[in-house]
C-alpha cells in the first residue's frame, strides 16, 4: 500500500485535527458558504479545529487569496509546530521554522515577502516537503499546462497529485502561478489529514492503536487565524482595580471604581440637538454606572472571573465572565454602555455542559518597536480532561 504521510507527520496531522474539532465546535455556518458547495466540509472541519477562522460580518470569504505567512501558519499548527512572533513579523516563528526545513527558500519567497500570495506550485512545496511525500512521476502530472510549472516546484506538484491532494482544473490546466484561496487552502490542508495513512512496523498499512497521551492534546496556542497570543491570563485569582464585584444569595452587584467610556465629549450645550442629547445619554450613562448595581441573571451566581482590560484606556473596559447555578455561563459588560448603564450579559453557549476546571485570557494585542499593536480578545476553557475550548472572541 503506497504511504501517502510518513508515520509522525501523518499521525500529527491528522490527530490534532480530530482531536480539536471534538472540542465541541460546530461546523461553520457562514453567510457565503453554502452546503452543497465543494468547499462546505472542509471548511466546517478546519473551522471547527480552530486553524482558520472567519470574519465578524459572518462571511468566510471563500475566494480571499492566502498570503504565504497564512500558508505556512496553517500548515504549522495543523502539524503542531510552534508558531508565534519573531523577526519583527507576526508569523517569523513559523517562516524561520519553514525556511530551516526546507518547506520553502528565500529564492522561493524572500524574508521581505512574507505577506505576498502563495501560490498553487509554491503551496505544493510548501505542504509537500512539510508532509514528507513520496515523489511522483510525470504520468501523475499529466496537464495541458505542465510545461509552465516551474522546474524546481515539479517534483512537489508530482508529490501531491500522486498523493492525490492535488487536481487540475476541468480544462486539464493545472495554473501553476494561480493564487491559492482561503476555500482551496483550507480544503487542501483538510484533505491531506482525511486521506493519510500510516505504514506499521510490519507493513500491513493498518493503522496502530492510539496510545493514551500523558498531556492534553488539544492546545490553543493562538488565536483561530494563526496569530499567536502575546499574553495570557489565567482567571479567577485574577483582580481587575477598575471595578469591584460582591455576591451575596445568589445576587451578584458591580461597583465601577475607574471608567472612561469615551475619548470624545459632545458638548451638552452644543446647539445641535443631535449633539446636545448624546452628551445628555452620556452623562446618565456615566452618572449610572458610578453607582453599585445589580447585574441581571436568570440564575444565581455561582462563580465571578474578571477580565483585564484589553485597550488601551485603562477603566474603558469593566468585562467579567459568570457562570450561574443553572450550569450557565455569561460574558458580561459591567459597564452597558450600550443599554443606559444596565450591565448586559452573554451567554456563552460553547461552555454549556462543559466540565470547567479554568478560564484565560488571551490577547494578540501587544507593543512592537514602541507602536501599540491592537488585536483580539479570546476567553479560552481549560476542561476537566485537560482540553481547551475557545468561549468567546472580542
Amino acid at each position: 500500500m503506497k504511504k501517502l504521510l510518513s508515520a509522525a507527520m501523518a499521525a500529527a496531522l491528522s490527530l490534532s485535527l480530530a482531536v480539536t474539532a471534538s472540542a465541541g465546535a460546530a461546523p461553520a455556518a457562514f453567510s457565503d458558504v453554502q452546503s452543497g458547495s465543494w468547499y462546505y466540509e472542509e471548511i466546517g472541519e478546519m473551522v471547527a479545529a480552530g486553524y482558520i477562522a472567519g470574519y465578524e460580518d459572518g462571511t468566510f470569504q471563500p475566494d480571499r487569496e492566502v498570503s504565504i505567512a497564512e500558508f505556512v501558519t496553517i500548515v504549522a499548527r495543523c502539524l503542531g509546530v510552534e508558531t508565534g512572533e519573531e523577526y519583527g513579523h507576526w508569523a517569523g516563528r513559523q517562516m524561520g521554522r519553514a525556511y530551516d526545513e526546507g518547506w520553502l527558500s528565500e529564492e522561493d519567497a524572500a524574508w521581505t515577502e512574507f505577506n505576498s500570495p502563495v501560490t498553487r506550485e509554491l503551496a505544493s512545496k510548501i505542504l509537500a516537503t512539510a508532509l514528507d511525500l513520496e515523489p511522483g512521476t510525470a504520468e501523475d502530472m499529466d496537464f495541458t499546462d505542465s510545461a509552465d510549472i516551474g522546474g524546481n516546484y515539479v517534483p512537489h506538484v508530482e508529490a501531491m497529485c500522486a498523493a492525490g491532494l492535488l487536481s487540475g482544473f476541468e480544462d486539464g490546466s493545472f495554473r501553476p502561478q494561480a493564487i491559492l484561496t482561503r476555500a482551496q487552502a483550507a480544503t487542501l490542508i483538510y484533505r491531506a489529514s482525511a486521506s493519510a495513512e500510516v505504514e506499521t512496523p510490519d507493513g500491513s498499512g493498518e493503522e496502530p492503536e492510539e496510545e493514551p497521551a500523558n498531556e492534553p492534546s488539544s492546545v490553543i496556542d493562538a488565536a483561530p487565524d494563526g496569530t499567536p497570543f502575546s499574553s495570557s491570563t489565567r482567571l479567577g485569582d485574577y483582580d481587575n482595580g477598575n471595578f469591584s464585584i460582591s455576591v451575596e444569595n445568589g445576587v451578584a452587584t458591580v461597583t465601577v471604581s475607574h471608567v472612561e467610556l469615551w475619548t470624545d465629549a459632545p458638548d451638552p450645550e452644543s446647539s445641535n440637538e443631535d449633539e446636545r442629547n448624546e452628551a445628555l445619554r452620556r452623562q446618565r450613562i456615566m452618572e449610572a454606572v458610578s453607582q453599585p448595581r445589580r447585574i441581571p441573571l436568570q440564575s444565581a451566581v455561582s462563580a465571578v472571573y474578571e477580565l483585564p482590560s484589553s485597550t488601551w484606556f485603562p477603566g474603558t473596559d469593566a468585562n467579567a465572565v459568570i457562570s450561574t447555578t443553572d450550569g450557565k455561563w455569561y460574558y458580561v459588560d459591567l459597564c452597558g454602555a450600550a443599554n443606559d448603564g444596565v450591565p448586559q450579559a452573554e451567554e456563552l453557549t460553547a461552555l454549556a455542559g462543559k466540565d470547567v476546571e479554568a478560564l484565560d485570557f488571551r490577547t494578540t494585542s501587544h507593543v512592537s518597536g514602541g507602536t501599540q499593536y491592537v488585536g483580539g480578545d479570546y476567553i479560552v476553557a481549560v476542561l476537566a480532561d485537560g482540553s481547551e475550548l475557545l468561549a468567546w472572541n472580542s
